[in-house]
């Protein structure tokens, strides 16, 4: 349910700044090896990220989503 209100309150600030036709939607689960794929993640964030959450978890430690709109 936190998720839902995040997403509609991303989308509605993408309506306030002009966008129109806001779709959030697309969800996949992002896991650490998909992370530290990423230049965002360095490789001691990653370390980090593989020592501290439980070994069950790693393959979905967050959720990708895709949002779609269009500026008129």
């Amino acid at each position: 349910m936190s998720g839902a209100l995040a997403e509609r309150a991303f989308a509605e600030k993408l309506e306030r700044a002009g966008f129109t036709d806001v779709w959030v939607g697309g969800h996949q689960p992002f896991g650490i090896a998909d992370a530290s794929l990423m230049p965002l993640f360095t490789p001691e964030v990653i370390e980090v990220m593989r020592r501290t959450i439980p070994a069950e978890r790693h393959d979905r430690v967050a959720t990708a989503v895709i949002v779609k709109a269009k500026k008129p």
